[in-house]
Parts: structure tokens; C-alpha cells; sequence
């Protein structure tokens, strides 16, 4: 099963949207946007105290302690025993270290390690490589009988082997959740974060973000240093010296590692703003089991999962039944994103009901007499108690393969009756008013028919025979149908189109007086009310009911992204409902 069997109303799911990108277009993107990452470089110092125990110092401060000479300037394999400087950093107390800058190495893109790998699960498990620049390390390796080798080994440049960090993460158990502390965290950490999340506004689907997660979640890890020479003896000392007080440092101090942090300011223009995201990782299925042992193109489909709610809690996070983009999509776009069909049917359905809000029409029959003289007053008015489109069930599709998802009942009638002094007569009189509406959808068309009909009739009874004036029928009745078709512009925004047509059943006005009662003007009291209902919605049916389709489409347009979220972040391909009629659109990352 594909992103087409997409159900999120189905109730072990409490989301109101997910948005779901493929690992190959995450690590593509990433590496587009690391390319170009101007990072601040981080440098870590370490000396030997008073006890001969290793502890950090600032950089800065060392070399003044050295007289100026810096342990990152020496070449490798100087001799300890001639070389000033290293007399210099001897003296200082040296011990080692190492500076780093996080960017893309100097080497071919085929020959580095894919920055996430997802595994699947709720808990978001993902092997997150954080690729560096610059990686520098310099240090005295201490051999037997004052053996002195001074070590100075940098990030491979051209070819081989990169260095970079690398830990297993999960990002829903160490989740950064607004004003939720996080475990095992001081309060600078959390403080950096929150500035952090606020500088990071509404792109929460952007790869930028995900790195900020990805980069700080790695502070309640214990990253490993990948790609230094086995058997190199000052790597024993950065492993399981440096990089575990490194790490503390981070966790102390509240910067996330290597100092890394983004800032946008401009808003996000959907309809529906994300208030808690949970997150998950998901293997490709086969019958909806996960392959064990995924192909590297199984792999590349893998997705990671973004579990949005409109609520300010975090849902829970449960695996999908199908897959949200199958191998063969994979060099087609990005991901997924799904929104849950209530969702986008009540923010159209808000659309709807403002322009059809005057068609509900109240209508009044008021029938009298004064001695034997009748009065007569049929009458219409903007109803006080109007309705509006609301969502049903839907049921299966119909022959022409559309989906009834919203509905509109409207009736008011309206009867009275009146008898003359003498009891020799009565008069008798209908005038009810009935608005109806369905939409109903079918892949990237919505249907929108709207039905609006006037039923009258009246009749009079004398010396005991009933005359039917006017006989009962639908003197007014149009249906509008408007036909929304979504779709995608050329540069990858959301755009709806519509045609319209007005069909008019009214029947022909039938009225004729029988018998021998005076009911002078009759005809002309009872055509009020139809003028009535004919003026009230002239210019509603037959202009602004005709065209409020082209106000709707330019009103869904003038959002970028409809209600979708994170339209500054992806690109649309394309849009349409699922089986379950929600509302799913292909994605691509924009441009970084």
C-alpha cells in the first residue's frame, strides 16, 4: 500500500497531519545545505595539572602560557627535543587537542557516509554522522624510554577516509518539546534550546531544523570520532578523553555541538499552524512488514516522519500500515505530506459558508380576512438561524467515482390559512424554502453543488369545494455546480482552478382562480413573495453564486500552501485525495 491509502482518521492515529521525507532526499538536501554552512569552529584544549591529571583550558589562554606558540600551527612529526614551539607547549603543559568546524570535507561526495541512516520506530532512531570541514588533532604521543612523538593529523583533503561524529540518536525520547524540560539536561542546555526553537519559528520540516534536532539530540549521546588511523596512540586520548569532556563541555555550557545554530523570521502563511510534532523513523514495508534487510534502495525510501497536531500536546506516535513513498518514487521527489481529511474539509467548508451564508432565506405566508374580505402576504427575508456545510462520514464512492464529504440541509417552511366571517370560505398557502448542498471529491477534483428551491402553493375552499389556485411546485429552483480541480504551478505551488455552470428547473407559474370568491389581487400578493425570493437572491444565484467559486479558488490561492505547513520549506509536485480523502501532495525540498 502506498501514500494513496493515507487514513489519518482513523483512530489510532490522533494527527492532524504527517509530513514523511525520504532518506536519500534528506542526505542530499543536508549535504547541499552543509556545503554552504559558514560554522563557527570549535577548538578543545587540554593540559596536565599540578596532579598530572588532564584538564581542559582555553585556547587563548594556552598559547599566552606557551609564549605565543599554538599547538595547531606545528607540522607533524616536529622534533619535541629542537622544535621552540613545542619546547614552548611542553612547558605549558600540554597535553592535546583538537578543533573542528562542521561543513563537508574536501573529498569527492560518493566517498562520504550518508549524514542519517533511519532505522524504524517510534522513538525516531536515527545514525546521525556530523560531517566536518575542518578536523584537526595535535597532541605528544609518549613512547617507552621518553619516547616523544608530536602529532599533528588533519581531515583528509582530495581523497580517503572522512572524520566526522557519528552516534545513534533518538529523537522522540530526547524530543525538544516548548516549555518540557528535557532529562539528563542543565538549565543552560535547556535555555540555549528554547532560543533555539524560537529563532527556528515555523520551518519545523525544514532540513535545517532537522539538523538542529539531529545536532542536539547528539548532546545525550556519546558520539565516537570515525575515520582516525587504527593504532594512532593519541586517538586512545581523544576517544576516551577528549571527546567525553568535550561532550560534558556542550552539555554544560548549552551550545550544541560545535556551535551550531540557524535563525529565520519569516512566517508561515498555512491555514493550519503546528503547535506539537512527534517524530518517527519508518522502514520500507513489503506486504506491510519491514524488510530486514534492506537493498541501498530500499534503504533511500525509508522515511522519516513528522507527526503534526494542532494541540499543544505531542501525539503519540504509531507506525503506518503502508509506505509512504515506494523505491521507484524515490528520484521522483522528496516526500509526503498528508493532511487529515476534516482538516482541509472544515477550512474549505469556513470558505464555503461565508458565501453561501446569504442564500438561507426565511419565508413568511401570512393569510387574514376582515369580515369577508381576504388579506393576503407571501414574503421572503435572510434567514436568522442559517446553516452551513458540515462534514459526514463518507461512504463508498459513487459511479462516477466521487466521495461525498460535506453536507448542507437548510429548510424553512411556512403555511397559514384563514377563514371569512361567515364561514362560507378559506384560504390556504405553502411558501417553504429548501437549500441543499453536497461536496464531494475525486482524486484533485472537488465538487461543489449547491440547490436552492422556492415551493408554493395556495388554494380556497367555498360552499365546500376545493380550488387549487396555485398548484403546489418549485416556482424558483437553480442548482449551482462549481468543479475545483487542485493542482501545481511550474515553480511548485499549490493552485486551484475552477469552471461553473447554473442549472434553472423552476417550474412555469401556474395560477388561476376558480369558483366564485373575490380574491381581487390574489395573484399579485402571492407573487410578492416570489419577487421577494427572486430579488434576495438574484444577485446571489445568478451573479455572486455564479462566480463565489472564483472568490473560494483566489481566496485557497492567496495561501501558499493551503493548509499545509512548511510551504517555504518544500516544493509541491503534486496534489490529490487519498482512498480516505486525505488530502496528500508529492513534495520536494526547496532550494537551500
Amino acid at each position: 500500500m502506498s501514500a494513496n491509502e493515507s487514513n489519518l482518521s482513523d483512530a489510532k492515529f490522533g494527527y492532524d497531519l504527517v509530513v514523511a521525507v525520504t532518506q536519500a532526499s534528506i542526505n542530499a538536501t543536508m549535504k547541499q545545505f552543509l556545503a554552504g554552512l559558514a560554522a563557527p569552529e570549535v577548538v578543545s584544549c587540554y593540559v596536565y595539572d599540578a596532579n598530572n591529571n588532564l584538564v581542559p583550558v582555553n585556547y587563548e589562554d594556552l598559547k599566552k602560557q606557551a609564549h605565543g606558540s599554538d599547538p595547531f600551527q606545528v607540522p607533524d612529526h616536529a622534533d619535541p627535543a629542537t622544535n621552540k614551539d613545542l619546547l614552548n607547549l611542553a612547558a605549558a603543559n600540554y597535553a592535546g587537542g583538537f578543533r573542528a568546524q562542521i561543513g563537508l570535507p574536501d573529498l569527492p561526495l560518493a566517498s562520504l557516509p550518508a549524514i542519517v541512516t533511519l532505522s524504524s520506530g517510534t522513538d525516531a532512531p536515527v545514525l546521525f554522522n556530523l560531517l566536518c570541514s575542518e578536523f584537526q588533532i595535535t597532541g605528544f604521543e609518549y613512547g617507552p624510554r621518553g619516547r616523544v612523538i608530536w602529532i599533528d593529523e588533519k581531515q583528509p583533503s582530495g581523497s580517503g577516509d572522512p572524520w566526522y561524529f557519528s552516534s545513534h540518536v533518538t529523537l522522540n525520547t530526547a524530543r525538544l518539546d516548548p516549555g518540557k524540560p528535557l532529562s539528563q539536561t542543565t538549565p543552560a542546555v535547556e535555555h540555549r534550546i528554547q532560543q533555539l526553537k524560537q529563532t527556528i519559528g515555523a520551518d519545523a520540516f525544514s532540513v535545517q531544523r532537522l539538523f538542529l534536532d539531529l545536532d542536539t539530540a547528539i548532546l545525550q549521546s556519546t558520539p565516537t570520532i570515525v575515520g582516525i588511523p587504527e593504532g594512532w596512540a593519541v586517538w586512545e586520548l581523544i576517544s576516551s578523553i577528549f571527546l567525553g569532556a568535550y561532550m560534558n563541555q556542550m552539555r554544560s555550557n548549552g551550545t550544541p555541538v560545535l556551535g551550531y545554530s540557524i535563525t529565520v523570521s519569516r512566517p508561515d502563511s498555512s491555514t493550519l499552524q503546528v503547535a506539537a510534532l512527534s517524530y518517527e523513523t519508518a522502514a520500507l514495508l513489503d506486504h506491510s512488514k519491514p524488510i530486514m534487510n534492506p537493498t541501498p534502495a530500499q534503504q533511500a525510501a525509508a522515511t522519516f516522519n513528522y507527526l503534526g497536531t494542532s494541540g499543544s500536546t505531542p501525539p503519540t506516535a504509531a507506525l503506518f500500515p503502508w509506505n509512504w513513498v515506494e523505491v521507484g518514487e524515490v528520484s521522483s521527489f522528496s516526500g509526503v505530506q498528508s493532511i487529515r481529511r476534516d482538516v482541509f474539509m472544515l477550512f474549505f467548508g469556513r470558505l464555503l459558508n461565508f458565501d453561501v451564508l446569504p442564500l438561507f432565506q426565511a419565508t413568511t405566508v401570512s393569510l387574514s380576512h376582515d369580515g369577508d374580505c381576504y388579506h393576503i402576504r407571501y414574503s421572503s427575508g435572510f434567514a436568522s438561524n442559517p446553516g452551513g456545510f458540515a462534514p459526514v462520514n463518507p461512504g463508498a464512492p459513487g459511479k462516477d467515482g466521487f466521495t461525498q464529504v460535506l453536507d448542507l440541509n437548510f429548510y424553512h417552511p411556512s403555511y397559514d390559512s384563514s377563514e371569512a366571517a361567515d364561514h362560507g370560505s378559506s384560504i390556504h398557502g405553502n411558501f417553504n424554502y429548501t437549500l441543499t448542498g453536497s461536496v464531494d471529491v475525486n482524486h484533485n477534483l472537488i465538487r461543489v453543488v449547491i440547490r436552492a428551491q422556492a415551493y408554493m402553493s395556495f388554494n380556497h375552499h367555498e360552499l365546500g369545494q376545493e380550488y387549487d389556485d396555485l398548484p403546489g411546485a418549485n416556482y424558483y429552483d437553480k442548482t449551482q455546480t462549481v468543479m475545483f480541480q487542485l493542482g501545481v504551478t511550474s515553480d511548485g505551488v499549490l493552485q486551484v482552478s475552477r469552471e461553473s455552470h447554473i442549472d434553472t428547473n423552476s417550474a412555469p407559474w401556474n395560477f388561476h382562480v376558480g369558483g366564485f370568491v373575490g380574491l381581487f389581487k390574489t395573484e399579485d400578493h402571492i407573487l410578492d413573495g416570489l419577487h421577494n425570493v427572486e430579488n434576495n437572491l438574484a444577485d446571489l444565484v445568478d451573479d455572486n453564486f455564479a462566480s463565489y467559486g472564483g472568490r473560494i479558488a483566489d481566496e485557497i490561492n492567496s495561501h501558499r500552501g493551503w493548509v499545509f505547513p512548511g510551504a517555504r520549506s518544500f516544493l509541491f509536485k503534486d496534489v490529490w485525495f487519498s482512498s480516505h480523502q486525505d488530502l496528500v501532495a508529492h513534495l520536494t525540498y526547496a532550494a537551500i
